[in-house]
């Protein structure tokens, strides 16, 4: 049984430091390569993510040799907790010193995600980008198109992939454990930043969750409101995390494969519904199959029910923690994100959580208001790759 963790970010925090000493099993040879890596932090504007200035601590082929960040304390503080050797304010100048083969970008806020990832592919560099990948659609098209023409591989930290809780729900359902998947219901954080905001900062996360388990989304039905009305150009703004968002409220419906159908909603209600939670997080989700219920909730650990109805009493109705799986435990490397990108640099392989599927995040984001703005089902993959939000 697992132990369960208080919070979400508690829960996300914990990935690097506590997968760190799994991921290093297999013992490199002697003539095994040195990376040099770097990292690009904005103190004030996004940080460092959640661990992303210490994401190759504890990684023996790997050289922390530069940091940056055009804040002088928050540069200052970040490097001595990543150890890197040399500081810089600006990230550009960094690369062209220092040509890292590995690169950081650890701002949470995406604004710049691109400028950042096209400098770093400049100097030949493979990535680890902090989540949002992109904040336009656009953007994530053109970070994909040159790391595949420059043959770069890029890990986007949607680290759900790369735990155990994660892992675990993926190859039980691969594994047929819950029965024929018929329906995925997930509700998203719905603090303050409810609606269009918690859809880009946190439901990113659960749109690559979903890819995770049922693969790639056929179309999408959604609609999106601002204090009880359907959202128009007027409502369109920056949201307390400067990303172009609108509405307070967003229900979509995506349709996967093989008939799945997966609903995610963040809701503007009454009392205290949205304030910061007191206890367990709302941020979680069931899936419903033919022979069993999967539940998970920030702060827990996934739980099964032994029967498909919750309103029928059985012999044994009561939640479960969920075994290991057949296809258990993991591969080392797929327990941390640096790791992961170190081997997809050495093998080929694709990364646990690709450029790719960072980027149909965000065209799951752009789905759902396409859909809101043209009042009816979309279908994957977008036509038009330009926000939504800006063609009101």
């Amino acid at each position: 049984m697992h132990a369960p963790l208080s919070t979400r970010r508690e829960f996300i925090s914990s990935v690097a430091a506590a997968s760190v000493a799994a991921s290093l099993g297999t013992v490199r040879g002697a003539d095994a390569p040195t990376y040099k890596a770097a990292i690009i932090g904005r103190t004030g504007h996004g940080d460092y993510g959640h661990g992303f200035d210490t994401i190759f601590e504890g990684l023996p082929d790997v050289s922390v040799e530069a940091i940056a960040d055009d804040n002088p304390e928050g540069l200052k503080r970040a490097a001595e907790r990543s150890k890197a050797r040399r500081q810089y304010a600006d990230y550009r100048e960094m690369l062209r010193k220092e040509r890292p083969q590995l690169v950081s970008i650890a701002s949470r806020h995406p604004d710049l995600h691109k400028e950042m990832a096209l400098a770093a592919m400049d100097v030949g560099a493979h990535l680890i980008v902090e989540k949002p990948f992109t904040e336009h659609l656009e953007d994530a098209d053109e970070i994909v198109r040159i790391a595949r023409e420059r043959k770069l591989q890029i890990v986007v930290g949607h680290k759900n992939r790369s735990t155990d809780h994660f892992a675990r729900m993926q190859r039980h359902l691969k594994e047929g454990f819950f029965g024929e998947v018929l329906e995925m219901r997930v509700q998203g954080k719905q603090d303050q930043r409810s609606g269009g905001e918690d859809l880009i900062v946190l439901g990113t996360h659960d749109f690559d969750s979903m890819r995770f388990f049922f693969g790639d989304p056929v179309s999408c039905y959604a609609t999106v409101t601002a204090q009880g009305k359907p959202v128009t150009k007027a409502d369109v703004r920056k949201g307390r995390e400067p990303v172009i968002v609108a509405g307070d409220t967003v229900r979509a419906r995506f349709d996967f494969p093989n008939g799945i159908v997966c609903s995610w909603q963040s809701i503007r209600a009454g009392g205290d519904w949205n304030l910061p939670p007191r206890g367990a997080e709302r941020w979680g989700f069931h899936i419903f199959g033919t022979n069993r219920i999967l539940a998970y909730y920030s702060g827990s650990e996934p739980l099964y029910y032994d029967s498909p109805f919750l309103g029928h009493k059985t012999k044994t109705s009561d939640w479960k923690p969920l075994p290991d799986p057949k296809d258990w435990p993991p591969k080392p490397h797929q327990k941390h994100l640096a790791r992961d990108l170190i081997h997809s640099i050495e093998t080929g392989d694709k990364p646990l959580c690709s450029a790719d599927d960072g980027r149909w995040t965000i065209e799951m984001v752009a789905g759902v208001y396409e859909s809101h703005r043209t009042a009816g089902p979309i279908q994957f993959p977008l036509k038009n790759r330009v926000n939504p939000l800006l063609r009101f």
